[in-house]
């Protein structure tokens, strides 16, 4: 084997191909064979490198090769015949009878088989045959360099991913310090305030949020160790649930929207938008995960706020039939276009917004979508919705509905 760095060759390829030598030696009655191979086509003029003589007896075998011109190894290549030529055989007063192959795979020149024989002219019917041994080595050779070039976009991509698997658990890592700052200093409020003043909410919103966004960081970590364990997880489920999805509990709805309307009123009031509630109190218990249909929830009221101008209002209702608890989340925003509605819930699509300069990454409804799936709730969505007396934009209506049973 040679070692040059622009030709690499596995042990399995100089096996097949000490296979084929073999044969040519006993079939033949050869003194010697031997295979070159180009170095990388990158090259603007690719040279050939000897790979392989058999027998391999001498302490130098390839300098037994004298048929080779010896100037340089890519004049044969170049000059003693083109691609589709299939022999050649250069002139040499000791050895008449020898033999130049190319190694060719669709016009590609991969290197040379040469054949040394001392005696007895070369008949057509054993030139086929060993163009039959120079087309297997050839496909063997254009496999290998295919493989090749697939270990080296998989060892590419293994690096990409520790990078990005670095760069994701310090950015985690780092998240968490601003975080537990954040919780500090809410809850140092909270200490400082009464129960009846306008900023006690907004301290226990705060610290609602950062109980919340710890909860995601952290579910978020679960399932990245997951991945890099090469663990199976499930697929197309969102990392705040990993594989608690069928963690299901029995609850009141408003447990779920009472502190959600709290967070997302801070958030309106910027806005003067006006958040109005509907609420049935005396619906069923509903079982399912909860921390799911929070999220469902929180990023439908999030869209909500985002796409509806100032002093827009907001409606969320919630009420049931025989079989399903329904909730209803209405705006008097900007709308949904209907070539846009069959796209809405796709990730990172935004349709016409995408034009506007309200901000989105298109994920929100992808989510929510995501994990009504995941959880057996039905959503559906109407646009225009016009439920205001003299509604300036079109509105829109999303329902969830949730099975009793």
């Amino acid at each position: 084997m040679n070692n040059d760095e622009d030709v690499k060759v596995s042990k399995e390829f100089i096996s097949l191909c000490e296979s084929q030598l073999n044969l040519i030696l006993q079939s033949f009655l050869v003194q010697e064979s031997a295979i070159y191979l180009t170095t990388s086509m990158n090259n603007e003029t690719p040279k050939l490198i000897p790979i392989l003589v058999y027998p391999n007896s001498l302490s130098s075998p390839f300098d037994s090769l004298a048929f080779l011109p010896s100037s340089s190894f890519e004049e044969t290549l170049n000059e003693s015949f083109q691609p589709e030529e299939i022999t050649s055989y250069p002139p040499n007063s000791k050895a008449p009878y020898q033999l130049i192959l190319p190694l060719i795979y669709q016009d590609l020149v991969l290197g040379l088989l040469a054949i040394k024989r001392n005696k007895f002219p070369w008949q057509k019917n054993e030139i086929v045959q060993i163009k039959e041994i120079a087309q297997t080595i050839s496909f063997a050779r254009i496999i290998e360099q295919k493989q090749q070039l697939t270990q080296i976009k998989l060892n590419r991509l293994e690096k990409l991913r520790i990078l990005e698997n670095n760069h994701i658990e310090d950015f985690l890592h780092q998240l968490r310090n601003p975080l537990t700052a954040i919780r500090t200093f809410g809850k140092l409020l909270l200490k400082r305030l009464l129960n009846d003043e306008p900023n006690y909410k907004i301290s226990e919103n705060i610290i609602r949020e950062s109980d919340r966004l710890k909860d995601l960081i952290t579910d978020f970590n679960e399932q990245w160790e997951g991945f890099n364990n090469n663990e199976i997880l499930p697929l197309n489920t969102s990392f705040f649930l990993t594989e608690k999805i069928e963690n299901l509990e029995k609850f009141e709805i408003q447990e779920i929207i009472n502190p959600l309307i709290l967070s997302i009123q801070a958030i309106a009031d910027e806005k003067n938008i006006q958040i109005l509630t509907e609420i049935n109190h005396n619906l069923s218990l509903i079982t399912t995960n909860k921390k799911a249909l929070g999220e469902i929830l929180n990023n439908l009221l999030e869209n909500a706020v985002k796409y509806t101008p100032i002093n827009g209002k907001i409606l969320l209702e919630t009420n049931q039939n025989e079989l399903e608890l329904i909730i209803k989340i209405s705006d008097t925003g900007y709308g949904i276009p209907e070539e846009d509605q069959q796209h809405i819930f796709e990730r990172h699509y935004r349709g016409i917004q995408s034009q506007s300069s309200i901000s989105g990454s298109g994920l929100g409804l992808a989510i929510v979508k995501e994990l009504c799936d995941q959880i057996g709730i039905k959503i559906s969505l109407i646009s225009p919705f016009y439920w205001i007396k003299n509604q300036q934009y079109q509105g829109t209506q999303f329902s969830l509905f949730i099975p009793l049973s």
